[in-house]
């Protein structure tokens, strides 16, 4: 997630931006060819992972964590993507806001959803807002080792066709038979006008990402089992 404190940086966009119109998007979810079950974090900070919107090019840097949950991958999938009950367990977003029309979730969300995630950590005292869309809800696949998967996404939205920054926040849920699961969840930063000033925030944001799947697994357990 973005922070709200580097909307500011925008403003230096100037005419530049009105002239960029493309909003990079998908109106039905895909069924992707790639293995992302194949995925896990990058061994070193000089290693990126691709996304579904953006691919590998023009990477710059990658916040990532994994757990293993004791639930079946459909039950932490639903939970991932029911973003109106985030307050309920996430203490990294505390709240995400979806259009009027989507009453509940996950049961009425689609790609091309526009949210807004309020987020705690980033910025000591204060909470910040990020603008994001929903790119995948029902992206699956079977692995090459045999084990099923399923992918959900969601990117950032700078409002400038992606001049600004861009980032994609990917969720692969491996299947690991006997009612477990396997968790990816990262966020990869292409190259933008504020990405450097976005790096800046690394290492909060994988902090916080490291919570939000510890928060994820404790709520699911608790709630599965």
């Amino acid at each position: 997630m973005l922070s709200q404190l580097l909307a500011t940086a925008f403003v230096t966009t100037g005419a530049a931006a009105t002239a960029i119109t493309q909003d990079v998007t998908s109106s039905a979810a895909i069924n992707y060819q790639y293995d992302y079950s194949s995925l896990s974090c990058p061994s070193s900070g000089l290693s990126t992972l691709m996304t579904p919107t953006y691919g590998e090019a023009g990477a710059v840097f990658t916040v990532c964590s994994s757990i293993t949950i004791n639930a079946p991958m459909a039950i932490v999938r639903n939970m991932v993507i029911d973003f109106k009950s985030y307050h309920l367990w996430n203490s990294f977003v505390v709240s995400v806001s979806v259009p009027s029309n989507v009453t509940e979730t996950p049961q009425d969300n689609y790609v091309g959803m526009p949210m807004v995630f309020t987020t705690s950590g980033l910025v000591k005292g204060s909470n910040t807002t990020s603008a994001e869309v929903l790119t995948n809800v029902n992206g699956a696949g079977v692995g090459v080792t045999g084990k099923p998967y399923l992918l959900v996404s969601w990117r950032y939205n700078d409002e400038l066709g992606g001049f600004g920054a861009r980032a994609e926040h990917p969720v692969v849920i491996v299947d690991l038979g006997f009612g477990s699961s396997w968790v990816l969840s990262y966020e990869t930063y292409y190259v933008g006008l504020i990405t450097p000033t976005i790096a800046l925030l690394k290492n909060k944001l994988q902090t916080q990402f490291d919570a939000q799947c510890a928060d994820l697994k404790t709520y699911i357990e608790g709630r599965w089992w």
